[in-house]
């Protein structure tokens, strides 16, 4: 027997998996995350821990839900998969587990969403792409190098300031 449940927390919609999931059922999945990821505000922890099997139809929804989600400005979707579970079996022999939000435990996948609905300059470094992580080191390089710059002004002025006599009166 298979079930879908969802649940608000606050800006988190939490949808559980029980049961089976498979190629007769996953547009239970997918109907369930077409509501959770339709708010533009809210994120989607998507709990798999609770299955007893999956088969690759759910994958491939996970694969799509994952490219959907990560083409909002936020970090829209965290799965659920717990420890040694046929979720976490599957998704770790598939090599998924470092290509899609993966997470062990709920408490981690809440944090990871609550960061990641903040505005992508003050995410954590792990939420961010290839793409946007070599433009974070690009800015932060120019940003080093600007302020490098004004350090050796001060440098140079203090120990101006140091060879002649100053009028305090100013």
């Amino acid at each position: 027997m298979e079930e879908i449940k969802a649940r608000r927390e606050g800006t988190i919609e939490v949808v559980e998996a029980l049961g089976e999931l498979d190629m007769s059922n996953v547009d239970l999945l997918n109907d369930a995350l077409k509501i959770a990821l339709s708010d533009e505000k809210t994120s989607c922890l998507l709990d798999l821990a609770g299955l007893d099997f999956l088969d690759s139809t759910v994958i491939k929804a996970l694969v799509r839900w994952s490219n959907d989600a990560q083409l909002s400005d936020r970090e829209a979707l965290a799965i659920v998969v717990g420890e040694d579970t046929p979720a976490a079996r599957l998704v770790d022999l598939l090599g998924l587990t470092g290509r899609l939000p993966i997470f062990k435990t709920g408490a981690a996948a809440r944090r990871a969403l609550l960061d990641g609905q903040r505005a992508r300059a003050q995410r954590s470094l792990e939420w961010l792409t290839d793409a946007e992580l070599n433009v974070a080191r690009s800015d932060a390089q120019s940003d080093s190098d600007t302020v490098g710059r004004r350090l050796d002004d001060i440098t140079q002025e203090e120990r101006r300031r140091g060879d002649e006599p100053q009028d305090r009166s100013r």
